[in-house]
């Protein structure tokens, strides 16, 4: 090889790259999977201990495959956190 000259082409470079986030994407998504179902096994207490219920997991476990539902669960518990303040701050 010259000096100069990647070790592959930059098309195929690109294509590798592209492959690579693809996976990672994925196993991300998997993971999140995973997480969800280890939520399900939580006791009602626990979930309300870190700010979710059941409903939400059921609403998380509805999301179409490539949705997060960790992100779903954390826009639910932040919009009910939200709304517990503005509760809380009324006279």
């Amino acid at each position: 090889m010259r000096t100069g000259q990647t070790a592959l082409p930059i098309p195929a470079a690109a294509s590798v790259l592209r492959l690579v986030r693809l996976a990672a994407e994925a196993l991300r998504l998997w993971n999140s999977r995973r997480s969800l179902r280890r939520l399900e096994e939580l006791s009602d207490w626990e979930l309300f201990d870190i700010g979710l219920t059941r409903e939400d997991i059921t609403i998380a476990r509805r999301a179409q495959f490539p949705e997060d539902p960790t992100q779903q669960l954390e826009q639910r518990r932040r919009a009910r956190d939200r709304l517990t303040m503005t509760v809380r701050r009324l006279p």
